[in-house]
């Protein structure tokens, strides 16, 4: 599999992911308290909690489509793609930087921070080499 095959699959699996995950986080609650399980925290389930869960389902599910869309021709798309580079690197940023209020507010430990950060940080490095690999072929590379 060349490299563009490589980054459209990453692409699919992250819209995937996002998509099921904001579809999810948006209408069932079931699912809500699934996921803050999964990720080892614990939350009080109020409507204030539920409703921003809900805002973040949405923002995920927002993210699958950019991705999928990304994926169906990665190179006219590029700066969706930078910008999940970008984002995914924040995100780790902000995991460590404000962690006290993570491990506070979600009680997840420290361990489940770290492994998240490795998730994304791998995504990031990954979505990044693929580009890079992609660009350096230019009009080689086959649009299929």
């Amino acid at each position: 599999m060349n490299a563009l095959n490589q980054l459209r699959a990453v692409l699919i699996f992250i819209a995937l992911f996002h998509l099921a995950f904001g579809f999810g986080l948006m209408f069932s609650i079931d699912f809500q308290k699934a996921a803050i399980a999964h990720y080892g925290g614990t939350l009080d389930w109020n409507t204030t909690n539920i409703y921003f869960i809900r805002i973040i389902g949405s923002f995920a599910f927002v993210l699958g489509y950019l991705a999928w869309m990304a994926s169906r021709d990665p190179m006219r798309h590029k700066v969706i793609i930078i910008g999940f580079i970008e984002f995914f690197i924040l995100r780790n940023i902000s995991r460590h930087l404000f962690a006290d209020e993570l491990y506070t507010a979600l009680n997840v430990s420290q361990m489940m921070n770290v492994m998240t950060s490795v998730f994304f940080g791998l995504q990031a490095l990954l979505l990044t080499y693929l580009l890079w690999r992609t660009s350096r072929k230019g009009s080689n590379v086959n649009r299929e």
